[in-house]
C-alpha cells in the first residue's frame, strides 16, 4: 500500500473523530417521542421480585395429560369416605359430572383435559397454598395446555403455558411474564367436598383414575394428612417471603376468593358454614355464598335475577331471598315464589388458604359473618412481610 493511500486514510479518520466529538453529532439512543411518551410501568415487576425456585425447571411435578376415568363403583373400592375430592359440575342440565381425587392432584398439580369438540381446560391444585382452580385452555384463537415450573410466588406454584412458555401464578390465572403478559385465563367452578358425599350425590359421575401413566403412591400425601390437624394444611406459618401480609384471619384459614372488576372479595368458609348463607357486594356486583349441607361445600353466585339484586337468608332449613321471598335450592335455582324457574349465575371463586389469597390481593374485602360490615384494610402502604427462606420442601414429582 502506497504512503499516499495511508495518509489519506489517516486524514479521513481524524476528520471523522472530530465530527463525532462535536456536540449533537452523536446519535441519541432515546428519541424525543420516547421522552414524551415513556413506556408504561410493568405492573408485575414487584411480584416478580418475590419469585422463588429455579426458573429453568419445567414439568416437575409432571402434569397428567392423558387422564382416564372410571365409574363411581370402581373408585369406591379404594377411596375412603373422608377423602377430599374436587367436583366439576355440568355446565348444562344433564351433562357429565367429573370427580377429581385430591390424592392424585397433590402429586401432579395440573390435570389437562380436552372435550370431544377439542376444547382444552386444566384443573390445577397448589398444595402449599391449598388452592384449587379450573382454567379454560384458550385465549382468543390460541389453545394450550398448562404445566408446572420450579418456581413459587407467595408459596403458590407458578405454571406455564406450553404454547408460549409464559408464566402464570396458579392463584392469579394472570400472566406475569412472557409473550402473554397481562392476559387472564377464564376460570370455571370447582366444588371442594369429600368422596363419601360426592359419590352419594352423583352415583353416575366419572372419576379420575389412578392409572395416570406414572408410578406413584397416591394414598400417601407428602405434605401430611389432609384429614388430620397438625399438618401443613392446618398449622404453621408461610415459610417463604410474601409480597403482602394480612393478619385479619389465621394464615391457613380457608376462604373463597374472587375478583369482580377491580374489586376483590373473600368469604370465610367457616363463617359461611356457621350461617348457611352470605350476601355481599364487590364493586356494584351482588354476590351470595350458599352452603350445600349435603356436600358440606359452598358455592358462590352472582346474586341477581329478573333484573334485581338479591340478598339471601335461611329461615329454618329454607333458603329465601329477602326481596321476593322466593324459595331457592342450594344450587341457585328458584323453586317457589315470584322468581320460580330462574337461576343464579355461578361464580368461579378460588378456594384457598387466606395468607395466599391476601398476598395476591392486598385490598380484599373480607366477609366474616352476617350483619358484620365487610372488613377492608386501613389505608396505607401494604406490609411487604418477609419471612425465613424455606427449608427443603417435599418433592411431589411422580416417577416416570
Amino acid at each position: 500500500m502506497s504512503l499516499s493511500v495511508v495518509m489519506r486514510a489517516w486524514a479521513l479518520g481524524v476528520l471523522l473523530l472530530a465530527c463525532l466529538a462535536q456536540p449533537g453529532a452523536a446519535q441519541s439512543t432515546t428519541s424525543a417521542s420516547d421522552e414524551i411518551n415513556p413506556p408504561p410501568p410493568d405492573p408485575y415487576a414487584h411480584l416478580r421480585e418475590f419469585l422463588m425456585g429455579d426458573e429453568r425447571v419445567r414439568e416437575f411435578p409432571r402434569a397428567v395429560d392423558a387422564p382416564e376415568f372410571i365409574p363411581v363403583s370402581d373408585a369406591a373400592l379404594y377411596l375412603e369416605r373422608e377423602a377430599g375430592v374436587l367436583v366439576e359440575e355440568p355446565v348444562r342440565e344433564g351433562g357429565p359430572v367429573f370427580i377429581y381425587p385430591r390424592d392424585i392432584l397433590v402429586r401432579h398439580e395440573v390435570l389437562n383435559l380436552q372435550d370431544e369438540g377439542g376444547a382444552r381446560r386444566s384443573v390445577t391444585y397448589s398444595p402449599l397454598t391449598g388452592s384449587v382452580a379450573g382454567y379454560m385452555g384458550a385465549l382468543g384463537a390460541r389453545s394450550f395446555a398448562l404445566g408446572t415450573t420450579g418456581q413459587f410466588l407467595n408459596m403458590n406454584r407458578v405454571l406455564y403455558d406450553r404454547a408460549t412458555n409464559s408464566l402464570w401464578p396458579q392463584i392469579m390465572g394472570e400472566c406475569i411474564s412472557g409473550a402473554l403478559r397481562g392476559q387472564t385465563l377464564t376460570r370455571f367452578p370447582l366444588l371442594w367436598t369429600r368422596w363419601g358425599l360426592a359419590s352419594k350425590r352423583w352415583p353416575q359421575a366419572r372419576v379420575l383414575s389412578r392409572h395416570t401413566g406414572f408410578r406413584v403412591q397416591y394414598d400417601r400425601d407428602p405434605y401430611g394428612s389432609y384429614r388430620r390437624d397438625g399438618t401443613w394444611y392446618t398449622t404453621g406459618e408461610p415459610t417463604q417471603p410474601l409480597s403482602h401480609k394480612d393478619a385479619r384471619l389465621a394464615a391457613k384459614e380457608r376462604v373463597l376468593g374472587l375478583r369482580v372488576g377491580e374489586a376483590a372479595l373473600a368469604f370465610s368458609e367457616a363463617a359461611v358454614r356457621r350461617s348457611g348463607v352470605a350476601s355481599a357486594t364487590a364493586g356494584l356486583i351482588p354476590l351470595a355464598a350458599i352452603l350445600d349441607p349435603a356436600l358440606d361445600a359452598v358455592r358462590v353466585f352472582h346474586a341477581e335475577a329478573d333484573g334485581r339484586a338479591l340478598t339471601f337468608v335461611r329461615v329454618g332449613g329454607t333458603l329465601l331471598d329477602e326481596q321476593t321471598r322466593s324459595r331457592w335450592s342450594v344450587e341457585g335455582r328458584a323453586l317457589e315464589g315470584p322468581l320460580r324457574g330462574l337461576a343464579l349465575e355461578r361464580v368461579a371463586a378460588m378456594d384457598c388458604m387466606w395468607f395466599a389469597w391476601a398476598a395476591f390481593h392486598p385490598g380484599t374485602l373480607l366477609w366474616t359473618g352476617p350483619g358484620d360490615p365487610l372488613e377492608a384494610l386501613p389505608d396505607g402502604p401494604a406490609d411487604p412481610g418477609t419471612s425465613v427462606l424455606p427449608t427443603m420442601m417435599p418433592s411431589t414429582a411422580p416417577e416416570m
